[in-house]
């Protein structure tokens, strides 16, 4: 085998392994922050005005609203002279997000008590105290003290900062804000197991996009499972290429001692040849199909992306994206819209990985391909 081949095969198996892990990594910090959510963010296009927090306080009187969050963010305000959003929330945000937080999140008790406390991401807590051990320091917004009583554990990687929308939040209780009554709700967020979310589905407030992150999930994991039927189809193309081969060259040795010998003794003589048959015949199918049944390579599509009447319809699956993805793109949304963004910025990342990985599988076993075929004895020492 000469250098120039070798160094063609090192090269382009790196390059794969390296966009194989990048995939990997980017779906994988996706997923662990695309919680069991419905997001609902308040369009700017919509006819409709958002609901306020009385709104809020008036559905809660009527239904349990127990696992729904929602947020008001109020005026940009200084702290420190750096540039912070203080958002009023209630006592579920924290914990339907999942989020990490060194020290308390805002209770129930912080609620009724309207105490002045806050919650603030590790980046500004840096910046104000140099450190992220900030529990208990105090923070003065609109001439207000609070003392943090949590710090958010941020994820610092280069698909979140794709996803930031630049913004410094803080978020404190609603209530210990004077006139919450009137603020604005620009998000609103619900864990998709929660009793209360089938009757926040049934209210059709149109003038908030809906995101169900338990989807969006399942539409990154679909990049992973992708991958291995990538490698599964390689491994099935390279494995029956070399079955065939080998069987050929083996059933060939065969027939030759066969001319000469009776069967009987045609086994005695080379007994090595038959079992070799016989393991590579039955062998190698066997492996590749036990790989196929532990292997899961289920792709999750959304219902609405499936036509009704031919589920081949090809160019249909086709518009649907591009439909969804125009319209994702001209939204106007408020709120905290990380979540949006993280899985917009990962799934376009993922797409383009997943074109260079198959590119560079197949550029990959065109070479091995050749080199099988440039020495066809290389199953002659079998």
């Amino acid at each position: 085998m000469s250098k120039k081949r070798i160094l063609s095969v090192v090269l382009i198996t790196a390059l794969n392994l390296a966009v194989f892990c990048t995939c990997f990594y980017i779906s994988g910090n996706a997923l662990d922050q695309l919680t069991s959510i419905t997001q609902m963010n308040y369009n700017l296009k919509s006819d409709s005005l958002p609901l306020t927090i009385k709104d809020i306080e008036s559905l809660s009187a009527r239904i349990s609203l127990n696992q729904v969050s929602f947020c008001a963010d109020l005026d940009e305000t200084i702290v420190k002279e750096e540039t912070v959003t203080p958002v009023l929330t209630n006592e579920f945000y924290f914990e339907i997000y999942g989020q990490k937080l060194n020290g308390d999140s805002i209770t129930k008790e912080n609620i009724e008590n309207e105490d002045k406390v806050a919650v603030i991401p590790s980046s500004l807590a840096l910046k104000l105290f140099f450190n992220t051990d900030a529990v208990g320091k105090t923070i003065t917004l609109n001439d207000e003290v609070y003392t943090i009583c949590g710090v958010i554990q941020e994820s610092n990687n280069i698909i979140n900062s794709l996803s930031s929308d630049g913004k410094q939040r803080v978020y404190i209780p609603y209530t210990c804000y004077s006139g919450y009554e009137n603020c604005d709700v620009y998000t609103i967020s619900y864990d998709n197991s929660a009793s209360s979310a089938p009757l926040i589905e049934q209210m059709k407030l149109s003038q908030y996009h809906s995101t169900n992150f338990s989807e969006k999930a399942k539409v990154i994991k679909n990049f992973e499972h992708i991958i291995y039927l990538i490698l599964f189809i390689a491994l099935c193309f390279i494995s029956m290429k070399l079955w065939y081969r080998i069987c050929k060259k083996l059933i060939k040795d065969i027939k030759e001692n066969l001319n000469e010998i009776y069967f009987l003794n045609s086994f005695k003589s080379i007994p090595h040849k038959y079992t070799l048959l016989i393991i590579t015949v039955l062998g190698i199918p066997t492996v590749l199909l036990v790989i196929f049944l532990l292997s899961d390579f289920n792709i999750f599509i959304i219902f609405k992306y499936i036509p009704y009447d031919n589920i081949l319809d090809v160019p249909y699956y086709i518009s649907a994206v591009v439909k969804n993805s125009n319209n994702i793109n001209s939204l106007a949304l408020m709120g905290n819209t990380f979540l949006v963004n993280l899985y917009s910025s990962s799934f376009s990342v993922l797409v383009w990985l997943l074109v260079i990985f198959a590119l560079f599988s197949v550029v990959l076993f065109s070479i091995v391909n050749i080199i099988i075929n440039s020495y066809p004895s290389f199953v002659g020492e079998v």
